[in-house]
């Protein structure tokens, strides 16, 4: 069994997206990662080659712009309140190699990061594309 109480978490400073609160890491459960970012903001452009990332809106909206290189897509995807209607806990399962940006965020925003396999910060790489 695995507790974490907020005292646990490891707060890093990621280049690309900002503070994290580390919750699970990939040494306390192997196949993944949760980390939650509180009040993200606009972020850079980036994809991952080797783990996919799913955001989970627990509070607040935020935009998200992806591409996906395999079919030359680009679309934004809006997840949590939108309009005063309150959509709490939408989520986005981002594919490994997809790339991916935060566009856009309501002022109060929590969402949740979980990454699978674990997070990997030589796995990121920034977007010529987005």
């Amino acid at each position: 069994m695995i507790v974490k109480k907020q005292s646990d978490h490891v707060i890093l400073t990621n280049p690309l997206c900002g503070e994290i609160r580390e919750i699970l890491c990939g040494s306390d459960n192997g196949p993944l990662n949760i980390a939650v970012v509180e009040n993200i903001g606009k972020t850079t452009a980036h994809y991952h080659e080797g783990f996919e990332e799913i955001y989970f809106v627990l509070n607040g909206s935020l935009t998200l712009q992806l591409y996906d290189p395999k079919t030359g897509r680009v679309w934004d995807q809006t997840l949590g309140r939108q309009d005063e209607i309150e959509r709490k806990y939408e989520l986005c399962v981002i594919p490994k190699g997809v790339h991916h940006k935060v566009i856009e965020a309501s002022p109060q925003n929590v969402p949740c990061v979980v990454c699978t396999p674990p997070f990997d910060l030589a796995d990121e790489h920034k977007s010529e594309r987005l």
